[in-house]
């Protein structure tokens, strides 16, 4: 009975231990951010309740992820979604012999020969127009979609599927911590802009109030500047708002608020979202009535106001299927 009632009040081992580690992950955010938020009384009873509301949405995102992809040569026959993937099994070796994460895990031989990690991608979509067959006649006139892929990334390489899934849980809150970090930079880079433009228009007052007052130091927006004392005065009070509100931003209690809302409302500023693409073997989307590849991806959200997106797919590769790759396709 007193070990429940222990477990109630967070006294038992088991909850100090959480506690600690919790404190400890909003230390190594704090870090990430900005170091000066230690300075604000409570911050850690501020930020806990969101950093749990964080961990408790990031855990079910893996969930998500859609069936594992083999790097291999033999994939490339047997799996049509490599071949969209990448132009080629030269391509997956560069990767592969590139990445700094996958090169570190296969040096410690007690990770093993297989390696499971999650390949991010940047997605692009461009619009050409192409030969296709329509009411079966050949036309060169056909607007096509061509998708592509580039930027890949293998990263939280794991020995095993079931580590992958452990470590998805950090990783995730490691990316977390960088969409907050963005944010306080983008709301940073915002005020530096609007109190340049302030200055600006001031002095473009002064010089419209005053014939000898002249502005010798001029810039390149100064030609965006309103052309009337009373544009320049229109202009200044839709920014006054604006600038009082990101200064507010920019203090330390507004820093800390700032990244409470981030964590208490995860799902606003990181989420997963599922996209199909049906492909034909040159990339192109078609139809439900062609012959083609569903390509299905998890593609990350990062951020709100200037938003990231980054495809996700689960891989895993084996020692001797790189070893392959290079005796067949490797520099000589």
């Amino acid at each position: 009975m007193f070990e429940r009632l222990l477990r109630r009040l967070g006294l038992d081992g088991q909850s100090r231990q959480r506690t600690r580690m919790l404190a400890g992950q909003i230390e190594q955010l704090i870090d990430a951010c900005d170091k000066r938020l230690r300075l604000v009384p409570g911050y850690l009873d501020a930020l806990t309740p969101g950093m749990r509301a964080s961990q408790a949405y990031l855990s079910t995102l893996m969930a998500q992820l859609p069936p594992v992809l083999t790097l291999s040569l033999p994939s490339f026959s047997r799996d049509p979604r490599l071949g969209l993937l990448f132009a080629g099994p030269s391509s997956l070796l560069e990767l592969l012999d590139g990445s700094g994460p996958l090169h570190e895990f296969f040096l410690s031989a007690g990770n093993g020969d297989e390696a499971w990690a999650l390949l991010t991608m940047q997605r692009s979509e461009t619009s050409r127009f192409g030969v296709a067959m329509e009411n079966g006649e050949l036309r060169n006139d056909v607007a096509q979609v061509v998708v592509s892929f580039d930027g890949h990334r293998l990263v939280m390489p794991s020995p095993s599927q079931e580590q992958f899934r452990r470590n998805s849980g950090a990783h995730a809150l490691e990316v977390m911590t960088s969409v907050i970090a963005r944010r306080l930079s983008l709301l940073e880079q915002a005020r530096q802009q609007l109190e340049a433009e302030q200055a600006r228009l001031q002095l473009r007052r002064l010089s419209l109030q005053s014939d000898r007052c002249v502005v010798v130091d001029s810039q390149a927006g100064d030609a965006c500047l309103p052309e009337t004392a009373a544009g320049v005065d229109a202009r200044l009070a839709e920014i006054g708002p604006q600038l009082d509100e990101l200064r507010g931003q920019a203090s330390l209690d507004g820093l800390l608020r700032t990244v409470r809302e981030v964590l208490e409302q995860p799902a606003d500023y990181f989420s997963l979202q599922t996209v199909t693409l049906r492909l034909n073997r040159m990339g192109i989307k078609v139809g439900r009535d062609d012959e083609a590849t569903d390509l299905t991806l998890e593609e990350v959200v990062l951020g709100k106001a200037i938003p990231v997106r980054r495809a996700l797919l689960p891989v895993r590769v084996h020692r001797h299927d790189i070893a392959e790759l290079r005796r067949q396709f490797g520099a000589d």
